[in-house]
């Protein structure tokens, strides 16, 4: 297992040092920092955006919008998705809406949530809607497609209702969860700071990035790629912990 691990690590520090080595080139090849800044650029705009009082402020906004819509996201998936596995009429219900918004463009539901909502509320809602597809059929599946034969046992040695819940079930959908929720978490990320850069709101990650774009500072662009994919990295890990501490390895 531990060379595995190694050799996974081993792995992952070449293609971040081929990352490196190809950003050098290309820099030097384009030798002009609107079209493709140098690393050495990128690190000084990096430094001036960390130095800005702002800074913290732009990132906690971002973070606890994107995890307002996150959360509202799976508390309503894990909600209907349970009504649904109840009730056909709930599900049949269901399905034209998910298979709506699965299909209609992004672009379309950003336009939208500015029309509809203010620059501050309008990016809370773009992750939860890009999300909420997703998390409602990971539950909805998680729950059909529990091994019917450990139900047709549970229930011929009459095992009581709330254990087949906490026992079968919610690992189920646990372990269906646990599986999307970097995935899921990073989408939501992305696009509510997708929905900051047009809506504009006071703090925020995307408002600021559309300043740099404005401005043509591509450093600045880049710099805040390297707090996007940091903040990315922090959810990974943090979900990892929860997922340690909720000790979801014990039933896959």
């Amino acid at each position: 297992m531990k060379k595995y691990i190694l050799k996974d690590r081993s792995l992952s520090i070449i293609s971040n040092i081929l990352i490196i080595l190809v950003w050098v080139l290309l820099s030097r090849l384009v030798d002009n920092e609107v079209i493709f800044p140098s690393i050495r650029s990128t690190i000084t705009s990096l430094v001036e955006i960390i130095k800005d009082p702002k800074f913290f402020d732009m990132i906690r906004y971002s973070i606890l919008r994107s995890l307002v819509g996150y959360l509202f996201s799976l508390f309503l998936a894990i909600l209907m998705g349970i009504l649904s596995s109840i009730s056909k009429f709930l599900l049949n219900l269901m399905a034209p809406i998910i298979n709506f918004l699965r299909s209609v463009p992004t672009m379309a539901i950003i336009i939208l949530a500015l029309i509809w909502l203010n620059n501050e509320y309008a990016p809370i809602f773009i992750g939860f809607i890009m999300v909420f597809p997703i998390l409602y059929e990971t539950v909805l599946e998680s729950i059909i497609n529990v091994d019917k034969n450990i139900i047709d046992m549970a229930n011929l040695y009459r095992v009581d209702k709330i254990y087949i819940i906490k026992d079968i079930y919610i690992p189920n959908i646990l372990i269906n969860l646990s599986l999307v929720s970097t995935s899921t978490l990073g989408i939501n990320l992305k696009m509510v700071i997708a929905g900051e850069a047009l809506s504009q709101p006071k703090y925020g990650i995307g408002s600021h990035l559309q300043l740099q774009k404005i401005y043509l500072n591509t450093p600045g662009v880049f710099a805040w790629i390297i707090i996007i994919l940091s903040i990315s990295k922090i959810f990974e890990h943090i979900l990892k912990g929860v997922e340690c501490m909720l000790d979801i390895d014990k039933w896959k």
